[in-house]
């Protein structure tokens, strides 16, 4: 049982990984300087897993909550609006790929090995469908706004600055 609690708790972090892994190219994308870091579980940078991929770092240990942080540089502009809804739409995309790529791949996998693909899969798509849902997590799984809170949040504030202007 003991093994089996262990395994939940890797497929957690593996759906999360991908997920945040998904902010992090987003950001990498948007800017030809901005960097990324991703953390599994607390901002805290000791005790983890330190993994560089360009100018993406990931800080890794097993959890059940995660986030990606972008950083520009002082002398290039901030994110526009369309920059800030691809990073934030960019964990999702992540993670509905990571489900069907997974899903995909069980069926090609028997035994105990598929039925844990078939469950990263089905983690990714519970991960997919969670963050667009605009909530905020509960405190134990990180007290944060979902990706889809942030993009309902900074659609009012985009449309309430162009009533400004107008």
């Amino acid at each position: 049982m003991l093994l089996e609690v262990f395994i939940v708790l890797l497929i957690i972090s593996y759906s999360l990984f991908i997920h945040e892994l998904g902010h992090a190219v987003a950001t990498v994308m948007a800017s030809k300087k901005s960097t990324a870091e991703v953390f599994l579980g607390s901002c805290s940078k000791a005790n983890k897993l330190k993994l560089s991929f360009g100018r993406i770092t990931c800080y890794l240990t097993v959890a059940i909550s995660g986030f990606c942080e972008y950083v520009i540089p002082k002398n290039s502009p901030p994110f526009t609006y369309r920059q800030k809804i691809f990073f934030y739409l960019g964990g999702p995309i992540a993670s509905f790929f990571g489900f069907v790529s997974l899903f995909s791949a069980s069926h090609f996998v028997s035994g105990v090995a598929g039925n844990i693909i078939i469950n990263s899969a089905g983690a990714n798509f519970f991960l997919f469908i969670m963050s667009l849902i605009p909530i905020t997590y509960p405190r134990f799984l990180g007290g944060l706004p979902s990706d889809g809170l942030q993009i309902v949040n900074l659609v009012k504030a985009n449309r309430k600055e162009r009533k400004l202007i107008t």
